[in-house]
This record gives C-alpha cells, structure tokens and sequence, in this order.
C-alpha cells in the first residue's frame, strides 16, 4: 500500500486528522487501527456522498440533525445518535436544511472492529446507535484532534482514545427489548475475577451482591458459573475461604479468637465459632490446640481454598 502525508486540518468549524491508517510502529496487525478522525459543524444541506469507504465509520451527532441513506433505506439522524458506515457498502449522508448537524468522527479498521460491530448487532441493515451520551465519544475525538503532531507518543495516545471511544459507544448505548447488549466472557473468566476480589476483600462485610456488582453481572448468574466451575457457590467459596485463613491464624499464632474472627470478616465471634466448627469439627480453641495434629476432613467443602487457582 502506498503511503499518503498525514494531514491535520483544523479551520473555522471543521477539523480532521487523517491518513493515519498503516503508519508508525503499531502497523496494521494491530486490532483496531485508527485511520482518521474529526469534527464539523456543517452547512445546510451539505451531503457526503455517494460513496465506499474502505473502513469502519462512526459519525457521532452532537447537534443538529440529518439524513443517512444505506442500503435502500433513509434513517432520519439526530442529536443523541450515532450512524455507522460500513466498508464495502454505498452510503450518502446530508445534513438537514433547517437545523444543519454537528458530528464528530472516528474512522478505524483492525481484526477487531469487525467483531465488536457484530457483537453488538449493528449491521448495514441496522446501523443507528441511540446514546445516552456523547460528550465523552466527542472528548475522546477532541484528544486525537490535539495530538496531530506525529511521534510515537502520541500514536499511543491516539490509539488509546479509539479504544475509550469504542468502549464509550458500547457503555452508552441504549438498551432496548428487542436487542441485548450485554456480552458475555466465559464462565471461568467471570469466576476467576470473582475469587480475586474475595481474597482481596474477605476480610470486610463483603456480600455477594457486592462481588456481583464489582464484575457487572447479576447474582444469580454469577452463582451459576461458581457452581458450574468449582461446585459451589460464591457464599460457600466465601464462608470456606475466610474459615481457612482462620486456620492458618490460629496455627501461626497466638492471637485471641475474637481477633482472629474480626480479621477472617466476622463481626460476630459465636457466628464465626459456630461455622469453624461445622467446618472443622471442633472449635477454633480445640483446632489450635491440637494444631500440631494433622487434620482430617470429612467432605469436599474442606478443601484448602487457598491454595484454588483456576
């Protein structure tokens, strides 16, 4: 592919970064490469196209409407929407006549971009993306405009802000009935995220709710990965977790029960007995006496879940 000069153009109410596609030392291997981005607040009725761009195209309108044609279809643009162009297929946009759009714009292709498109189905059949939000999309734009000058840095920065602004277009978008956005990584993707943050939060009055949250899932879904990946669920991992910590406390020192409770998450000194003592079948007092004894357990919920890498 030959080379074109990078351009940056910035005049009263447009400004555009482009011919950026297969330049400097991220190259086209890359999953998503920035190709060129910028803004316009444009004339009544200023129309683009038609045309075939070889590049995934997201138009962002901060203001204003349009219309966007593809496919046979118009689609009626407004502030609040996104449209996206696909490569490959004949488009046309213009702006309307009364009340003229203002959009931003990032352009962009890479083995990824195909797939996040895909996943959150939108297609040339469907290519209008309600937002709850543009300002962020509009800033991360903002960011690559300032970042004209070409070096490596600022490469990385312009590819870091494709990257916001494709995690921005899925954040706010708006959810509909009729498609979900929600994506889904595998089970033991979101069970490893849970068991790090148990273990690094077992020792305060975490709920599982709190667990589910932190990962951005439901409770009931995440209890069913718990028990599809490790056989049980995300309480009984924490009861079991926190009750081995426990035992190795009670062995390597001389603390008070009472403190080892506190330290292992339990506010409640006889709660935390009681469930040592189903776990163990002893007490917290007996297991340290008897702590140079080896233990013998009697189910599969006595595993040593600390030592439990997925």
């Amino acid at each position: 592919m030959k080379y074109m000069e990078i351009m940056y153009t910035n005049v009263e109410n447009y400004a555009c970064l482009e011919n950026l596609q297969d330049k400097g030392m991220l190259g086209v291997s890359m999953a998503v490469n920035l190709d060129y981005t910028g803004r316009e607040a444009c004339e009544k009725g200023h129309r683009f196209g038609p045309f075939v761009r070889y590049c995934y195209l997201v138009h962002v309108v901060l203001s204003g409407r349009g219309e966007y044609r593809v496919m046979g279809k118009t689609y009626e643009v407004e502030a609040g929407s996104a449209f996206v162009i696909f490569p490959g297929v004949e488009s046309v946009y213009q702006a309307s006549k009364e009340d003229p759009w203002t959009y931003c714009w990032v352009g962009m292709h890479g083995y990824n971009v195909e797939e996040f498109f895909s996943e959150l189905n939108i297609t040339p059949n469907d290519p209008i993306i309600e937002l709850t939000d543009t300002k962020v999309l509009e800033s991360c734009v903002d960011e690559m405009l300032e970042m004209s000058q070409i070096n490596h840095a600022n490469e990385l920065i312009r590819l870091g802000q494709t990257m916001r602004f494709m995690g921005f277009l899925e954040k706010y978008r708006k959810k509909t009935s009729a498609v979900s956005t929600e994506r889904r990584y595998s089970s033991r993707v979101y069970v490893e995220y849970a068991i790090d943050f148990i273990r690094n939060n077992y020792r305060s009055d975490v709920k599982i709710g709190d667990v589910a949250n932190h990962i951005g899932i439901n409770r009931s879904y995440l209890s069913r990965n718990f028990k599809k990946e490790i056989g049980m669920s995300p309480q009984e991992y924490l009861i079991n977790y926190r009750l081995e910590r426990a035992a190795e406390l009670l062995t390597e020192g001389e603390e008070a029960i009472g403190t080892v409770s506190a330290r292992v998450g339990y506010s409640d000194q006889m709660t935390f007995s009681k469930a040592f003592k189903k776990k163990y079948g002893i007490t917290p007092w007996k297991y340290r006496s008897e702590r140079k004894k080896p233990l013998i357990r009697e189910n599969d919920k006595n595993m040593d879940l600390t030592r439990v890498r997925l």
